[in-house]
């Protein structure tokens, strides 16, 4: 600090009562010296800081920005790479702390920017939120702050309003092709597949590198009965080419080459070991499986973690999170554990690595769970399916081999007792008319659902339609639904729209609901199951594909093939018989849960013993071949 200026021959401030030349002169311009040079020093203790940080050597940085920080409190570039490096080792609070800070001190959208992304890591998306409109406000200019805040929206399922921000972020940059791609990931989170279809094959135009644009599409094309599965096996066919094109198999595995492998090796890759649909139908699978028979490895693909992925984890040999490795270095960590079988739980949904099963780190790398359709990969050897979801005459839909399991090749994970309350009485009979309910995704309640519907309701003259969806908690999606059902002549006074909620009280909505209405060509699968648990049959309308037959595949398993309809007429005549059979209805009700606890569709134990033996037989025949 610079210490004020005392006369020479004027009394001491120590009160020594000396004249300050005798007395505390030279060590206060001894401190002054040395003060400046520290203060000289800063810069070149910075360069070593960020050196070391670069480097990767975060104790030796740290140590050197606490070094810097007592020379100059408020050395801005400091504050940030602190607050940047505290977040890197997991310390969120005193990250937080140290970039609100830097921000006091120069409110920049830059700055702002990397308060977010702190925000973000927490959970904390609302003040995620907030941090990236003050940067907007400071910067107008700024396309990635824009393409941030929507990004920000759409994970709050606030597709509505963050559209336009990504219409901005284009605005100020045409190339910004990730706010393309999340723009139309909108547009298909609304149920406008066409539209998105088109955005997506834009972006593949503007970025044709970016294998996440491919995903998308395909994603997309599910939807589109047109182009399903010739054109979407054709678009497959070009990520199958650009993820050759960035990758070199492995021709043998060492480890592998044990031809009776005590146990199988068995390596799970996904960003979904958490409170997620992937999550609630692996866990009680995994428990089962014999482990003196697999042995299992879990290579996520997500930096998050909950309560689902700590009651999973003791059930793996060897955790391993690659959501920041390379394809390459994660292909190299999957090849040197040796693994036998390598399982893709993801397809091309989000969170996806499917470019390392590119490198084929595995000697057998197969698809089950997550995805409902061909991944369309040359690297992929299997998918699991049962014998309804893909029927002989349909095999030529995947260029993976179908390796069928027996029965079902779901199985649902019970909801927890403290979550899933007891069974209510059909609420038909208290009120006195029907309630037909869907807890899906907007996206795929599509056009022709609506108008089929419409058709149900008016056969249905007192019945009212609870829809649930995480979509409607924002007043323009909502508003932009409600027009849409309007058009497809549905009577909005006899609709009932609810926002999502967690899931203890998303459960405890089915006690309104007598009858769900499953979508297509989309069903539901995890609400299926769900409402199945809590004693509400869903009605299904089955098709000619994986995902089609994804509704009629699991009420088959717990002894409904009544409530599945084989087309349009038929789900109407089915809607309308058994809304009109209040005493059989609730009956059904009353024991559906017991029906579900004794069908395929929830025994685990019998399901990991089916899996166990499918990949069995998969590594037989391989070491067959050898």
């Amino acid at each position: 600090m610079n210490l004020k200026k005392v006369s020479r021959n004027a009394p001491c401030p120590c009160d020594s009562g000396k004249k300050y030349k005798q007395c505390c002169q030279a060590r206060d311009e001894q401190k002054n010296t040395s003060n400046t040079r520290l203060r000289e020093s800063v810069p070149d203790l910075f360069r070593e800081a960020t050196r070391y940080q670069t480097a990767n050597d975060l104790t030796k940085a740290e140590d050197i920005y606490r070094q810097i920080l007592t020379i100059s409190p408020k050395h801005i570039e400091t504050l940030n790479n602190l607050g940047m490096l505290l977040s890197e080792t997991a310390r969120i609070e005193m990250a937080i702390d140290m970039l609100n800070k830097v921000v006091r001190l120069e409110p920049s959208a830059r700055r702002y920017q990397v308060l977010a992304q702190i925000f973000v890591k927490q959970g904390q998306d609302n003040k995620a939120i907030d941090c990236l409109r003050q940067a907007i406000q400071l910067n107008p200019g700024d396309a990635i702050a824009y393409h941030n805040l929507g990004t920000q929206l759409w994970v709050q399922h606030r597709y509505s309003e963050a559209i336009p921000y990504f219409q901005k972020s284009l605005t100020l940059d045409p190339k910004q092709d990730v706010s393309l791609n999340n723009l139309a990931s909108c547009l298909m989170k609304q149920g406008k597949h066409q539209e998105a279809e088109t955005l997506f094959r834009q972006s593949i135009l503007t970025s044709p590198k970016n294998d996440s644009h491919y995903n998308n599409l395909l994603m997309s094309l599910c939807f589109d009965r047109d182009n399903f599965p010739d054109i979407y096996l054709k678009e497959a066919s070009r990520l199958d080419l650009l993820l050759q094109s960035r990758s070199k198999s492995y021709k043998s595995w060492e480890k592998a080459s044990l031809l009776q492998p005590p146990p199988l090796r068995v390596g799970f890759v996904s960003g979904d070991f958490r409170n997620h649909p992937v999550g609630y139908f692996l866990e009680s699978v995994i428990t089962h499986l014999d482990k003196s028979k697999i042995e299992l490895f879990a290579y996520d693909c997500h930096q998050i973690e909950d309560s689902l992925t700590k009651r999973i984890k003791p059930h793996f040999s060897q955790w391993c999170n690659i959501n920041t490795m390379s394809d390459r270095l994660a292909a190299e960590k999957i090849h040197n554990d040796g693994i036998h079988i390598l399982i893709d739980l993801a397809g091309h949904t989000s969170n996806n690595r499917l470019a390392v099963f590119a490198w084929k780190p595995a000697p057998i790398q197969a698809s089950w769970l997550g995805y409902f359709a061909s991944t369309g990969l040359s690297c992929m050897d299997y998918i699991l399916a049962d014998p309804i979801s893909v029927p002989e005459q349909n095999r030529s839909h995947f260029t993976e081999t179908v390796a069928y399991l027996p029965d079902t090749r779901l199985c649902f994970t019970p909801p927890s007792a403290d979550i899933a309350q007891n069974l209510t009485p059909l609420p038909a009979l208290e009120r006195g008319f029907i309630t037909f309910g869907c807890f899906q995704s907007l996206s795929k309640v599509n056009t022709k659902v609506l108008k089929l519907w419409a058709n149900v309701l008016e056969k249905c003259p007192n019945s009212r339609l609870l829809i649930k969806s995480h979509p409607l908690k924002e007043a323009a999606s909502k508003q932009e639904f409600i027009e849409k059902m309007t058009a497809c002549h549905i009577p909005m006074e006899r609709v009932i729209l609810e926002g999502g909620s967690p899931r203890e009280a998303y459960l405890s909505a089915y006690a309104n609901v007598d009858i769900m209405l499953d979508t297509f060509p989309y069903p539901g699968g995890t609400t299926t199951c769900e409402a199945l648990w809590m004693g509400v049959p869903t009605l299904t309308l089955t098709g000619n594909t994986l995902l089609e037959k994804q509704g009629a595949s699991m009420l088959n398993c717990v002894g409904l093939e009544d409530w599945i309809a084989v087309d349009e007429e038929d789900y109407i005549n089915k809607a309308v018989n058994t809304a009109n059979q209040l005493d059989k209805l609730a009956q059904l009700r009353a024991q559906l849960r017991q029906q579900m606890i004794k069908s395929p569709l929830t025994d685990a134990p019998l399901f990991a013993l089916n899996l166990s033996q499918a990949l069995q037989a998969m590594w037989q025949k391989w070491a067959n071949q050898r």
